[in-house]
C-alpha cells in the first residue's frame, strides 16, 4: 500500500492542459487589435507584438517574439503587404487570417504606388494595393465580421458573446459613418494631396480624389519633390494636404506659399495616447470638418 501511494502519477494529461490554456491571438496593427478586443473578453489573450514606439508597417520581431508569434493560436493579418514581418516570417498557414481576402471586391490599387530607382537606373514605379481599409467604417465592419467568424471557430463556446459584441462594435462605428456622410454632403468632389497612398478608402467614401506625392516619411522634400507639387498645382490647383503626423511648421508655411493648406489625420496604425479607435477617429473627423469650414473659400475656388 505504501509503495502504491508513493508511485508518481505517470498518466499524461496533455488534453487537460490544452483545455486550460488561454488561446493567443496575434494582430499586426492597432485597428485589428481594437476589433479583436471589442469581440472577446479574458477568454482570449490578444497580442500586438509591435512596440508602442515602432512603425507596424516596417517593424521586425526578434527571435523570441518570432517563436511566440508562430506558436499563437490565430494570427490576424491585414493583407495588402501592410506589415513587413508577415512577408518575411514562416507562419503556419492554417493559423493565419488575412482580412483583405474578405474585401477583394472593394480593394483599391494604385498604379504608381511606389516610385524609386535601383542604383544609377531611371526612376520607375510599382503598382500596389492600399492597405488602410479601416479608414472606411464599412470596410472595418467587414473585417470585424470575418474575424468574428474565425474567433468563433477558435472558441465555439463563446459564440453567443462574440456575436453580441460584433453587433455592439458595428453600432459604435455608426457615428463615424455619419461624420463621413456629412463631409461628403458638405464638401463633395474635393481633391487632396497626401505624402503616399493612405487615404484612398476614406476619400472614396467621401467622393474625394487623392493625389499622392511620393514624399518619404520623415525626410525633407527635395527640389524634385517641390517641382512635382508645383506642376500638379498649376494643372489642378489642389488646395489641401492630409498628413499622417504633425509636420514641421516650416513645411506647413512652405506649402501655404504654394496655396496648399495642411491638416493632420492620423490613420491610427498605432494605439492613440488617449481614447480608442472610435473616439479618436471621431475627434479627427470633426476636426477635419472644422478645417474645411475654416477654408471654405479655398474649397469653393477648387470646385469652380
Amino acid at each position: 500500500m505504501t509503495l502504491c501511494a508513493c508511485q508518481p502519477d505517470t498518466q499524461p494529461k496533455p488534453k487537460q492542459a490544452a483545455e486550460n490554456k488561454t488561446p493567443v491571438v496575434v494582430v499586426v496593427n492597432y485597428p485589428l487589435q481594437f476589433i479583436v478586443e471589442s469581440l472577446v473578453g479574458p477568454e482570449i489573450q490578444v497580442l500586438n507584438p509591435v512596440p508602442p514606439d515602432a512603425n507596424p508597417e516596417t517593424w521586425l520581431p526578434a527571435d523570441a517574439m518570432i517563436q511566440t508569434i508562430q506558436q499563437a493560436d490565430l494570427i490576424v493579418t491585414n493583407g495588402a503587404n501592410f506589415a513587413d514581418w508577415v512577408k518575411k516570417l514562416s507562419l503556419p498557414r492554417s493559423k493565419v487570417l488575412r482580412t483583405s481576402l474578405s474585401l477583394k471586391d472593394a480593394l483599391i490599387s494604385v498604379p504608381d504606388f511606389e516610385v524609386h530607382s535601383h542604383g544609377t537606373g531611371a526612376a520607375h514605379s510599382h503598382a500596389g494595393t492600399v492597405a488602410f481599409f479601416w479608414l472606411d467604417p464599412a470596410l472595418m465592419e467587414r473585417q470585424a465580421e470575418v474575424i468574428a467568424q474565425r474567433l468563433i471557430q477558435l472558441v465555439p463556446q463563446e459564440k453567443e458573446s462574440i456575436t453580441a459584441n460584433l453587433e455592439k462594435l458595428k453600432d459604435s462605428l455608426k457615428p463615424l459613418s455619419q461624420e463621413l456622410d456629412q463631409l461628403q454632403a458638405e464638401y463633395p468632389g474635393l481633391h487632396w494631396f497626401s505624402e503616399r497612398p493612405v487615404y484612398q478608402y476614406l476619400a472614396r467614401r467621401c467622393g474625394w480624389t487623392m493625389h499622392h506625392l511620393h514624399w518619404k516619411q520623415g525626410t525633407v522634400p527635395n527640389e524634385s519633390d517641390w517641382d512635382k507639387l508645383k506642376t500638379m498645382q498649376r494643372e489642378q490647383k489642389i488646395p489641401f494636404l492630409l498628413w499622417e503626423h504633425q509636420p514641421e511648421e516650416k513645411r506647413v508655411e512652405e506649402l501655404a506659399q504654394h496655396g496648399v493648406n495642411s491638416v493632420v489625420l492620423d490613420p491610427l496604425t498605432m494605439k492613440p495616447a488617449q481614447g480608442d479607435y472610435v473616439t479618436e477617429m471621431q475627434r479627427q473627423l470633426v476636426q477635419l470638418r472644422q478645417f474645411l469650414k475654416q477654408h471654405q473659400s479655398e474649397t469653393a475656388e477648387s470646385k469652380e
